[in-house]
Order: structure tokens, then C-alpha cells, then sequence
């Protein structure tokens, strides 16, 4: 990669010229990825819940995608209000529609709020697009009433479109900010611009690959909203990094060919491997392979090595065509927040680095102890990830305060088996579970072919008969030579509890007794949640396993080390369980509700490689000291001092990005970017300023290697001859 770099240095203004055509060609592509991207992704087509689902739809003909209409009036409703609104139902392409004249429990006791549910066929995100047209053509139809279009559809449009906003708020939010603090580094408007035209870059570039993926495959709205975290955090760090050792090399007197050797050998490498080991960690969220995920992985990957890209090419193009210009547009700041001279001060890691070390590792493993009793749940069939308002929401809401839920969201118990079984053991089944689920506490209703109160032998008689069996058809189907039935169990306190949630694992453990030898399945909405978070869980220690290993065997290859790399782990470790043990704290003193279970996967992975940049840049100079034969405590001093600032200033930049996002609407972007935030201060003004060089000093020289190997790598690295620049 440094080979690259000085090829860029040979044709600048080519280098700049390549990557404005690649950013033009970018832009109208980019423009178009919000529209390309789908909502939802936090489910699991391969496990036990959508296979089942298929089942029910071709069995019972369910469509796949329900719409809800609440209706919400100041008077009780009339027998001609609700007929208006099917047809424009009709016309969205609504093949099945249940009124409250079809079901009773439609209706809220005093007569004032309805539903109406819709069943359309196709595609969720074609269905999401039908949301908007048919919002507006039911909200006036009865008068003195309000009118909701919800349903799992309707909240993904509705999250589809906070995707967009919150994006789109956090760049401006944190785009300000940046020119803050990058001025208040630099006090150049040359050396503020730079970073912020890479960051630019990166995000466009980044976009319209993006949008090129969805012509092949669907992509999670998350895509963006990772692209622009991430995106901005690397980006302007890496370009920090890099401009601030060249302008140290220029004001140490060196010419500008030299500056741009030494910062590209020494703080240009550890970009590379800083952005690589950002790439590494989130590859690893491709391992669950369901589309939050993947597209999560995507985004982060691709931005990353793009801000690699353009920090080993375009970022020397422009510094060698600008040279001394870098510090055009000085700004001069008043006395007060010029920096001082330090003061003299002992080594760092402290007088007694042994106590510093045990002091700091302890007050984060404390830090940590919420993480004991963290409760990790993915929302399912909930409005509760939208803002208070959203149209999605407030009708999903209306319908569980004034009517109740039951029928909505139910536990769907499937079972199978070949039409030779006698029909009163198939009967005796469905009752045996039926009882079961019933006796379940958080158990509302349980409806199947045994609960109307017919005996075993008149319902064998009757679904042996066509008329009979088509009465049953809701319950019943015998096609292709088997049998095949429901069980539909209402939770009492709602799909995204914990109390339903834990109802599904016990269906699906005594299913597998009471209906041996039978094809059995749970389904439903909060099944499908169950799932999700179960295939997170069990990615866990292969993920782990992946970024530890991968992340281990790089820093070793760039340390030259074992001890670095164990050390780096450790580290990290200790970052992300102090982290999510504040952001669990926080969570519960918000809410009662658990953590998202996305949140400390996505948190581990991004906070594993990003932690890196810090590991990397100090270590890098500390062995650049120690192998120009300083002692080893004045080295460990000597780089983390020598980095302080660049460190704060990389840090500040990344909270204001992650903590930009803060704002956001959607409950999971919140969380990440709180999560990230915290994660970050921890890690650059706790760990890598005190606890890091503590640590280090307690161990000695031997986790750098032998002296030898560290004094000629920098003049290994430095070319004997820099293209001069323009």
C-alpha cells in the first residue's frame, strides 16, 4: 500500500482527477440509495418461524403481508362508516379484508374505535410503497374520525422513512462540530477543509456502491446510517492522523518530500492498519447472515476501505500539491485557548504504574457489573423503535389501548403429518397441545379445532366430509395427501413481551413431546423475534472467535509481537464491557424494556476495530521512540504524550459523530450511537491514557520485541527518494 502512495505522489493531480470523475460518477447513483433500500432484516429466513410461516400460507391461504386501519372517532361509529374505507383497500390490491362485521372483537366496547385488517399478496417493500398513497386517500373518509394505516408494512415505510431523517440530522448536527474542532486543531482553514472533502468522498462513493448492491440483492435501511457513522468517524480521523505528524514534520524543519515520507511511513501505516482492522471486525457480522447484519457489514467494510483508499492516495496527492499551503488560512485564536507549554510532569502510567494499572482495570470491570444482568431483545410487532406521533405508531397503539390485540399477533402452533394417521389421534394431538398452551400463564385465548366444544368423534365425522372441512378451512387443510392444522395462542400482555417471548420456547419444547412423530413449527411475529435473537446469540462466539483471531494474527504481523496483541484484545475487552455496562444502566434507567439485541454485537465489532486507531497510532510512536534509543519509560512517555492531542482530537471527532446520532428516532440508532460514544471516551481518556501506559511500564521492553528490529523499520519504510512536489 505505501508502494501506492508513492505512485500517487509521482501523478498528484492524476490521482485527484481519477477520484473527482469516480466521485461525479458517484453522486446520482448515491442520490438514489434511500429509495433502493428495504426496512426490517431483523429476521431469520432459514429458522423455524418463516419456514413454518410458508407452511400457513399455502396451506391456509394467509397473504403474507397483513395491513391494519384503526379508526379512531369522538362518537361511535355507524354501520356506513367503516364500508367506506375497503374500497380504497380494494384498489391498493387487498385481496382478503376482515371488518368488524366478519369479527366482533374488531370493535372497542363503547363503539367509537375499529379496525380493519387487509391481507395483500407480494413483496414486503412493494406493499411498504403502497403506505403512503393509501394513508391519504383514508384519512378523510369518515368525518370527526382519525384514520391509521399500520401493520408490520406500515412501520417499516415509517422506519424506512426516520431512516432518512435521522441520517440526514446527525450529518448536519455533526458536520458543524467538525469544523469546530478540526479549526481549533489545525487553525487553518486548509487543514479543516481536507478531512472534510475525504469524509465527503468517502460517504458518496460509499452510497453508490450501495445502491449498485441493491440492484443484485435487498439492503437494510441501517446500510446508510452505518455509512455515514462510520464513514465520517474513519474518514476524518485517518485524514487528522496523516496531516497532523506532516505538519509536525514541517514545523520540525523538514522539506515538504521528507514530511510526507515520514508521516506516510509512520502515521500513513498505521491508518492502513487501523482501517483494516475496522474492516476485519465487521466482517464478522456477515457470519449471522440475516440482512440487518449483512448490510451493517457491508456498509462499514466498503466506506472503510474507501477512506483507506483516499488516505493513501488522494490525501499525498493534495499535500504534495499544496505543501506549506496545508497551513494557508491560519486562524489565530484568543490567548485563552492557545495551548501551553506543558508543564513538567512524571512518566506516564504514573509514579507507581502497578497501582494505576490494578486501580483502572478495576473501577471499568466495576463499571462493567451491569452487563451480569443485561437482557437482551429484538423488537417484534412493536412500535415502540418509532418516535412518538409517527402515524404507524400511534394506530398500532389506539388498537392495543381501545380493542386489545387478540388475533392480531398470535402464536401459530403448526402441525403436519401424512392423511393415513386416523383423524381422533390427530384430534387428540391438537387437544393435548391446545390444553397445554391454555394452562400457560400470560396465555389470553387459545383457538383450534378442539376448542368450539365438539366432541373428538362428531369433528372426525365432520372433517371427513368436504363441507365440514371447508368450515374448518381457517384451522384445517388436507392437501397433498397430509394433514395439516393450527393452534392459535394469544399472549395476554402483547407480541414484544418477555412473558410471550418465553411462551414460544415452551410451546416449542412440548410440541416436540406431545406431537411426536408429527412435522411440527411455531411461527408468528414474536416466533420470528425468537429466532432472530437466537441466531444472534449463537453467532456470538464465532464472531468473537473471528474478530479475535483475525485482529490477533494482524497486530502481531504489524507489531512484530505477541505480548501487543494480546494486550490489544485485553483492551478492547475491558472497552466494550465497561461500555455496555453504562449503556445498560442507562437503558433501564430510561425504560423497563431490554437492550436490543443487535446493539452489543454491532458495538463489539465496530468498537473492536475502531479501538485500534488509538492502539496503533500510540504503540507505532512508542516504538518509533524506543527504536531511535530512547529508554523504554521515556518512550512509553514520549508516545502517548506525543499523541495526546492527536488522540483527543481523533476522540472528540468520533463522539461528536456517534453522539450526533443520539437524535435519532429510530430506538436501535440511539442505542449504537450512544453506545459507540461512551465506548470511544472510555477507550482514548481512560484506557490508552493511563491504564494502556501503566500496563506497559509493568510489563517492561520485552512486549515491544528486540531494539534492532524497530530501528531499521522506519528507514525501511521511508523511501531514499520522495517526488518533489508541485
Amino acid at each position: 500500500m505505501l508502494r501506492i502512495t508513492r505512485a500517487a505522489l509521482k501523478h498528484p493531480r492524476s490521482v485527484l482527477a481519477g477520484w473527482l470523475l469516480i466521485l461525479a460518477l458517484s453522486v446520482p447513483f448515491a442520490l438514489q440509495l434511500d429509495g433502493s433500500l428495504s426496512a426490517g432484516g431483523f429476521t431469520n429466513p432459514r429458522a423455524e418461524a418463516l419456514v413454518t410461516q410458508t407452511t400457513v400460507e399455502e396451506a391456509f391461504g394467509d397473504e403474507p403481508n397483513q395491513l391494519l386501519i384503526a379508526v379512531d372517532a369522538d362518537a361511535p361509529l355507524g354501520d356506513s362508516s367503516l364500508p367506506q374505507l375497503v374500497e380504497p383497500l380494494k384498489e391498493a390490491g387487498a385481496t382478503t379484508i376482515q371488518t368488524p362485521a366478519d369479527n366482533p372483537d374488531f370493535l372497542s366496547s363503547d363503539g367509537r374505535t375499529a379496525l380493519i385488517m387487509a391481507g395483500f399478496p407480494g413483496d414486503n417493500t412493494s406493499i411498504q410503497n403502497k403506505v403512503p398513497d393509501l394513508q391519504k386517500a383514508v384519512e378523510n373518509k369518515i368525518p370527526g374520525a382519525s384514520v391509521y394505516v399500520t401493520g408490520q408494512p406500515a412501520l417499516d415505510y415509517q422506519l424506512n422513512v426516520h431512516s432518512k431523517e435521522d441520517a440526514t440530522r446527525a450529518e448536519m448536527i455533526v458536520f458543524p462540530i467538525l469544523i469546530i474542532v478540526l479549526l481549533l486543531v489545525f487553525r487553518s482553514v486548509a487543514a479543516t477543509l481536507v478531512p472534510l472533502l475525504m469524509a465527503g468522498t468517502a460517504l458518496g462513493v460509499a452510497s453508490a456502491i450501495g445502491f449498485a448492491v441493491t440492484r443484485f440483492t435487498e439492503i437494510s435501511i441501517l446500510y446508510s446510517n452505518i455509512v455515514s457513522m462510520i464513514g465520517l468517524a474513519v474518514a476524518v480521523d485517518y485524514s487528522l492522523f496523516i496531516i497532523k505528524r506532516y505538519r509536525e514534520e514541517l514545523d520540525a524543519g523538514n522539506k515538504t518530500g521528507a514530511a510526507l515520507a515520514v508521516a506516510s511511513a509512520t502515521a500513513g501505516r498505521s491508518v492502513i492498519f487501523s482501517g483494516v482492522a475496522v474492516a476485519v471486525a465487521l466482517v464478522a457480522l456477515f457470519i449471522p447472515n440475516v440482512m440487518a447484519f449483512t448490510s451493517i457489514a457491508l456498509g462499514g467494510v466498503v466506506v472503510t476501505l474507501i477512506a483507506i483508499a483516499l488516505s493513501i492516495t488522494v490525501l499525498p496527492a493534495a499535500l504534495s500539491l499544496l505543501g506549506h499551503r496545508i497551513n494557508w488560512g491560519t486562524v489565530r485564536l484568543p490567548t485563552r485557548f492557545q495551548s501551553r507549554p506543558a508543564r513538567s510532569a512524571g512518566p506516564a502510567g504514573g509514579k507507581r504504574p502497578r497501582v494505576l494499572a490494578a486501580a483502572g482495570i478495576a473501577a471499568m470491570l466495576l463499571v462493567a457489573l451491569p452487563v451480569l444482568g443485561i437482557s437482551l431483545q429484538s423488537p417484534v410487532a412493536s412500535a415502540t423503535v418509532l418516535p412518538a406521533g409517527d402515524p404507524a405508531r400511534t394506530g398500532l397503539e389506539t388498537i392495543e389501548e381501545r380493542i386489545g390485540h387478540k388475533g392480531l399477533f398470535p402464536v401459530q402452533v403448526v402441525l403436519s403429518t401424512e392423511d393415513s394417521t386416523p383423524l381422533p389421534d390427530v384430534l387428540a394431538t391438537v387437544e393435548r397441545v391446545s390444553d397445554y398452551a391454555g394452562s400457560q400463564p400470560g396465555v389470553a385465548a387459545v383457538t383450534s379445532l378442539t376448542s368450539g366444544g365438539v366432541t373428538g368423534e362428531q369433528l372426525a365425522a365432520a372433517l371427513a366430509t368436504p363441507a365440514g372441512a371447508e368450515g374448518a378451512a381457517g384451522l384445517w387443510a388436507h392437501e397433498d395427501g397430509r394433514y395439516t392444522t393450527r393452534i392459535l395462542v394469544d399472549p395476554s400482555e402483547g407480541p414484544d413481551s418477555v412473558r410471550a417471548h418465553q411462551l414460544v420456547s415452551d410451546l416449542r419444547s412440548h410440541v416436540d413431546e406431545a406431537a411426536a412423530g408429527y412435522t411440527t413449527g411455531v411461527t408468528g411475529a414474536t416466533a420470528q423475534g425468537v429466532d432472530f435473537d437466537n441466531t444472534l446469540i449463537e453467532s456470538i462466539p464465532l464472531i468473537a472467535g473471528v474478530v479475535f483471531v483475525l485482529t490477533f494474527l494482524m497486530l502481531a504481523f504489524a507489531f512484530r509481537s505477541i505480548i501487543l496483541p494480546v494486550l490489544a484484545l485485553f483492551f478492547n475487552t475491558l472497552v466494550l464491557l465497561a461500555s455496555l455496562g453504562l449503556l445498560t444502566g442507562i437503558v433501564s434507567a430510561a425504560s423497563n424494556a431490554p437492550l436490543n439485541s443487535v446493539t452489543p454485537v454491532l458495538l463489539f465489532a465496530v468498537m473492536f476495530g475502531l479501538s485500534m486507531d488509538y492502539m496503533v497510532i500510540i504503540i507505532a510512536r512508542i516504538v518509533e521512540a524506543f527504536g531511535h534509543g530512547k529508554p523504554f519509560t521515556e518512550a512509553v512517555t514520549s508516545g502517548v504524550r506525543g499523541t495526546r492531542s492527536m488522540i483527543n482530537s481523533a476522540a472528540i471527532i468520533m463522539v461528536a459523530v456517534f453522539a450526533s446520532f443520539s437524535s435519532a428516532q429510530i430506538s436501535i440508532v440511539r442505542e449504537i450511537g450512544i453506545g459507540l460514544a461512551i465506548a470511544v471516551i472510555l477507550d482514548a481518556l481512560v484506557v490508552r491514557m493511563f491504564i494502556m501506559p501503566a500496563v506497559l511500564r509493568v510489563l517492561g521492553p520485552r512486549v515491544l520485541g528486540p531494539r534492532k528490529s524497530q530501528e531499521t523499520e522506519l528507514d525501511a519504510a521511508v523511501p531514499e527518494k520522495v517526488p518533489a512536489p508541485v
